[in-house]
């Protein structure tokens, strides 16, 4: 295989080992502290959808733009600039911190909240129609419908992405890691 043999192939074959490997502590800690009361089969499938949800994430029409504005500032040609390689660890690091502080929010106490709040429940209505009326309202404006202006929300927001800004410039890392971080944290609804 010379895939494989490459040093490209052996990163790829090192990511599969690393994601298998992460499935399987998963799954070991789903059958060691079973919350729901499912048989092995229903549980097993539930474990494979989500897999599946999460590469199908991925390739949401959402991501695409993100991943463009990312490898294009390669194309630059700043000598300078840090490597695909590079800021690609540090977005997905900034997620992975998203992620973990929400696992410890929710082991932390959190869970007896959010169990309180389901789908048929008040607070759960009350949720889902405030979002969804947002969501019908905004869309009405960028038909065109309701013409509202939105220059006050730019002027406010100038200052932030100056900073925003000066930070990718400086510390690309950094600012990498909070765009991993911002990214999870836009889509976690």
């Amino acid at each position: 295989m010379p895939f494989l043999g490459s040093r490209p192939g052996r990163r790829y074959a090192l990511l599969v080992a690393v994601t298998a490997g992460v499935s399987v502590v998963g799954y070991a800690g789903y059958v060691l502290y079973p919350r729901f009361d499912l048989p092995a089969v229903a549980g097993g499938s539930l474990f494979l959808l989500a897999g599946a949800a999460g590469v199908a994430s991925f390739f949401s029409p959402c991501s695409f733009p993100l991943a463009v504005t990312i490898l294009a500032r390669e194309a630059t040609g700043k000598d300078d600039a840090p490597s695909v390689t590079r800021l690609t660890l540090w977005v997905g690091l900034g997620a992975l911190t998203f992620l973990l502080l929400a696992g410890l929010l929710i082991a932390a106490g959190a869970g007896a909240f959010f169990k309180q709040v389901t789908f048929t429940s008040t607070a759960g209505i009350t949720i889902r129609t405030v979002v969804g009326s947002l969501l019908i309202l905004l869309g009405l404006i960028q038909l065109n419908v309701l013409p509202v202006s939105f220059h006050r929300v730019e002027e406010a927001a100038r200052p932030l992405l100056a900073r925003q800004a000066r930070l990718r410039s400086s510390k690309p890392a950094l600012a990498f890691g909070l765009f991993g971080f911002g990214y999870l944290l836009a889509g976690f609804g």
